[in-house]
């Protein structure tokens, strides 16, 4: 039996594309950040960023409307015969059943309590550059934030899990733990040594309060999507509406919002909405930032829906991924070599070991040493199905029992006859 075995599952497609896109996407913000910048002010750019997320969530509509139009198509005799089903009855999990929805009386509640996270979450970046005029995109340090927020934001994930869901902790989930958080634990002094010694231009205290700004994402995405997974599981709701209802809840805070800043704080300020980008290159940064958002977005519940929002942690690490592969790449660009190669290599091998600790979490790679493999749900089932064949044999062999004793009683009568 080998030390190390990997689950398969057909839905891990959805966590290499969201990897795929997310190291192209990230790769081209580093180097061509330009592009991305339509005003001048990075605060006025955050907040655009902001609306092109929600816009990315309202394509979700065009989704449900297929969906509806194709359950509406395998219905159509069901219609003819007098069964008329509403709208939403008809977007429900394609799960092969004839179930009707039913959602709970906190459906409302949690819908909107999600939009609410949701868009605090987003906004959280236009916040800290409206706060702190004098930064910018490139005088803070984008990696550091990454680093630390994601790995805090994995951990968080296991903790609400445990708190809100219940999920039974089991031994390979503290090996898990355990090993991302003594990866933090080391990766956390390397970010320090790179900002204070090693990252030209940055700003080392503006990038301190950047990440502690920021650092409100940690609690308000995992709970979000602890509660999209309820909605999930208790509402019958399928991805592509609770992106789309999202989006809707989204849109209307915006439209209460926006008036708010803009008469009140962007009214009084300079230069806010002067653009910097030609139109075309606008136009083709809108398109794909929208859509390639829409895919992560869309991707990513996708991810929680078929496991749960502890496995969003695997798709996240990828951003600090892409951090350390950008930063390899501009060293061996740059013409000064220095240490800090040594810095970057162990931050790499710091982030693949976290990848690891929260694939063991997921179970999609298993230890089969030291009893980590004993809980592990495929584990589980294979021991319920021998346990069950087992019993079969057991059966089987008091059924033959039986007709053995069967036989020699009629052959006693026989004799004694």
């Amino acid at each position: 039996m080998s030390f190390i075995s990997f689950n398969y599952n057909k839905n891990l497609i959805y966590a290499i594309i969201y990897w795929a896109l997310e190291i192209i996407n990230r790769i081209i913000m580093y180097f061509e950040w330009g592009y991305f910048e339509l005003f001048e002010k990075d605060s006025i750019n955050q907040y655009f960023f902001v609306l092109l997320y929600n816009i990315s969530d309202l394509l979700a509509g065009f989704l449900v409307l297929y969906i509806n139009c194709s359950l509406k198509k395998k219905q159509k005799p069901k219609v003819e015969s007098g069964e008329n089903k509403s709208f939403f009855n008809n977007i429900e999990i394609i799960s092969g059943g004839e179930k009707r929805v039913h959602h709970s009386k906190n459906f409302i509640y949690e819908i909107i309590l999600i939009c609410l996270l949701d868009y605090i979450s987003r906004s959280n970046y236009f916040i800290f550059y409206q706060i702190y005029q004098e930064a910018t995109y490139e005088n803070v340090s984008q990696k550091a934030q990454k680093d630390i927020i994601i790995n805090s934001d994995i951990i968080s994930r296991y903790i609400l899990s445990i708190f809100f869901q219940k999920t039974k902790v089991f031994k390979h989930h503290k090996f898990s733990i355990i090993i991302i958080s003594i990866g933090f634990l080391f990766l956390i002094p390397t970010d320090i040594i790179s900002i204070h010694y090693f990252t030209s231009g940055i700003n080392e205290g503006l990038s301190y309060i950047y990440i502690a700004i920021t650092f409100l994402r940690v609690i308000l995405f995992p709970f979000e999507d602890v509660i999209v997974k309820k909605v999930f599981t208790d509402d019958y709701v399928i991805p592509e509406l609770l992106m789309f209802l999202r989006g809707i809840g989204e849109f209307i805070l915006i439209l209460i919002i926006t008036p708010i800043f803009y008469f009140f704080v962007w009214k009084n300020e300079n230069n806010n909405f002067v653009f910097k980008n030609e139109l075309t290159n606008a136009i083709l940064m809108i398109i794909f930032y929208t859509l390639s958002s829409f895919i992560k977005a869309y991707v990513l519940l996708k991810v929680i829906y078929y496991f749960s929002s502890q496995s969003v942690s695997f798709l996240i690490i990828s951003e600090s991924i892409t951090g350390s592969i950008y930063e390899i790449i501009k060293f061996f660009m740059s013409e000064k070599y220095d240490y800090k190669i040594i810095i970057l290599l162990i931050e790499i091998v710091i982030i693949i070991i976290t990848t690891f600790g929260t694939l063991i979490y997921d179970e999609i790679i298993v230890i089969r040493k030291w009893g980590l493999d004993k809980n592990v749900a495929k584990e589980i089932i294979l021991r319920g199905e021998s346990e069950i064949n087992s019993i079969g044999l057991i059966v089987d062999e008091d059924e033959e029992d039986d007709e053995e004793e069967k036989n020699n009683n009629i052959l006693l009568e026989n004799v004694y006859e």
